[in-house]
């Protein structure tokens, strides 16, 4: 250091004496009137911009804060409408067990009807039926009835007309009682 002392003392010393740091009067000077027209330009631009540009930022800021707060009643209404649709997604759930529920009763019940209804169809069926054999089997014993009492005037009458032997008579009963065996068979 001791070593920069004569060098910067040399340096000085050769400056004329009428310049600051190697300036002349005349730079200085409009240096000078450089700096006040950049701090008069600085005030003027200040006045003309800053206070607008602040403003700008300050309305800028404010519709920033005013998205948020919407955004955030936005998220929040949101969560309700979810909440709302979750509860009414339950409510569905609750109201289709209930339907089906329901509906398994009523198709359990319209079975039973169904059912009741085709027993008591085939009971008359049975008992329509069981009266029609009732009189199918009064039919045919009447027939058989009638057959008889046709066999029967029949071996009278061959009877009555043959004459009347022992042999003969014994021969015509038994061709009777062999007729009415047939009718009674085959019917």
């Amino acid at each position: 250091m001791s070593d920069l002392n004569p060098l910067f003392l040399f340096l000085l010393d050769s400056l004329p004496p009428d310049r600051f740091f190697g300036i002349d009067e005349q730079a200085l000077a409009q240096a000078a009137f450089n700096a006040l027209g950049v701090i008069v330009l600085g005030i003027i631009l200040t006045w003309l911009l800053y206070k607008p540009v602040r403003s700008f930022l300050r309305e800028r800021t404010q519709r920033i804060q005013n998205q948020m707060d919407e955004a955030r009643e936005s998220r929040a209404a949101a969560g309700e409408l979810r909440a709302k649709y979750d509860h009414q997604l339950k409510d569905i759930d609750v109201e289709r067990t209930s339907i089906l529920e329901e509906a398994r009763k009523q198709a359990s019940e319209q079975r039973a009807h169904i059912l009741s209804i085709a027993k008591d169809e085939a009971k008359d069926l049975t008992d329509k039926a069981g009266i029609e054999i009732a009189a199918e089997r009064e039919r045919v014993r009447d027939e058989l009835h009638t057959a008889v009492i046709d066999i029967s005037l029949e071996m009278a009458e061959k009877l009555l007309a043959a004459s009347i032997d022992k042999k003969a008579h014994e021969r015509l009963f038994t061709e009777g009682l062999a007729e009415l065996d047939r009718a009674v068979f085959s019917a």
